[in-house]
């Protein structure tokens, strides 16, 4: 991914620059960055179709690139058949190089992908200023197969930061060409 490497390396000193004058740090490590993004898919169908959770598991492996880790009820519901300790989604956590390989696809290969995309909100910033953001349909990653069966399989993106200042924070992702939308 050459591409990507050259991409992070030019924004990510006209970042610094520009967050450094913005919100007066003195040094370059005082910037915000990203610490790591997790992705996280619940599988409530997984009660009844285990098929659909080993295809979710697939996706993610696709994705990302790395295995999954199987996530599991912490209690059990009688009226959702579900018992603890049974596996119903997955979640895998991307560092470094891998991290900023996925926003790359996110920001300039997925998003143009969502039918009736007008940009992700930028109200969804948390307290410790880490973004959260869903996709609906985990087919509009290229890597995901058609071949595998999924009904209204969404998928939960969390972007965590080093710093908690969620403007600063959506200040680095729109320097990054984040396509928020305007509301």
């Amino acid at each position: 991914m050459l591409i990507v490497n050259d991409w992070w390396e030019t924004k990510r000193k006209e970042i610094n620059k520009e967050l450094g004058q913005k919100f007066g740090h003195t040094s370059l490590h005082q910037t915000t960055t990203i610490e790591k993004i997790v992705l996280n898919s619940g599988v409530g169908q997984a009660v009844a179709d285990k098929q659909m959770l080993d295809n979710t598991v697939q996706a993610l492996q696709k994705i990302t690139g790395q295995k999954p880790v199987l996530t599991s009820a912490r209690k059990s519901i009688v009226n959702f058949k579900l018992r603890e300790g049974m596996p119903i989604g997955c979640k895998v956590t991307l560092r470094g190089k891998k991290a900023l390989d996925f926003l790359f696809e996110l920001i300039n290969i997925v998003a143009p992908r969502i039918p009736n995309f007008r940009g992700f909100s930028p109200k969804k910033f948390d307290r410790a200023g880490n973004y959260n953001l869903g996709i609906n349909n985990l087919n509009a990653f290229p890597t995901v197969t058609y071949d595998l069966i999924f009904k209204n399989q969404g998928l939960q993106i969390t972007i965590v930061f080093t710093s908690s200042s969620h403007e600063e924070n959506q200040q680095f992702l729109s320097l990054l060409g984040f396509p928020f939308s305007l509301n």
